[in-house]
């Protein structure tokens, strides 16, 4: 049986905004998000779990998976997207770039003075409300959390 890759073309029309959202993944962005999140004292990276009974069954030397259920102790990947946008907005705010604010630096009582109090808002029915509550606790700021009816108590 030959087995055949999927594909399908983005249809989506380049429309005035197309490069610029295309900004947020260059290699320096992605650097960026790596060192601040480095930064934070609970920052530890994940480990990788092997799959070689799965790599064998299908003919490859190797395969891993990220296991983001350690990351800062949240049990899900998605605290790093809306925490490096907290803190881009709060750089932003600042009149800074996010590479010269580490976590220590955010928090400080000097920038802290400069910010005034901020109160983060989103909407989730899961773990992107955890981490942007997690994170705006980390930086001594507010959020809020709007949740659908039936969302999980936890």
């Amino acid at each position: 049986m030959e087995n055949k890759i999927r594909y399908a073309f983005n249809e989506i029309e380049k429309g005035d905004n197309y490069e610029s959202c295309l900004n947020i993944l260059t290699k320096d962005e992605v650097v960026k998000a790596k060192n601040f999140h480095s930064s934070f004292p609970q920052y530890k990276e994940t480990p990788l779990a092997k799959l070689d009974n799965v790599a064998k069954s299908i003919g490859l030397g190797g395969i891993f998976v990220k296991d983001e259920s350690y990351r800062f102790g949240l049990n899900a990947f998605k605290v790093l997207g809306g925490s490096f946008a907290m803190a881009k907005y709060l750089a932003s705010r600042l009149g800074d770039d996010i590479s010269n604010l580490g976590y220590e630096k955010l928090i400080s009582e000097d920038i802290k003075k400069k910010l005034g109090d901020v109160t983060f808002y989103t909407a989730t029915d899961g773990n992107h409300g955890r981490g942007v509550a997690w994170t705006a606790n980390k930086l001594n700021q507010k959020s809020v959390v709007y949740m659908p009816f039936g969302s999980s108590v936890t």
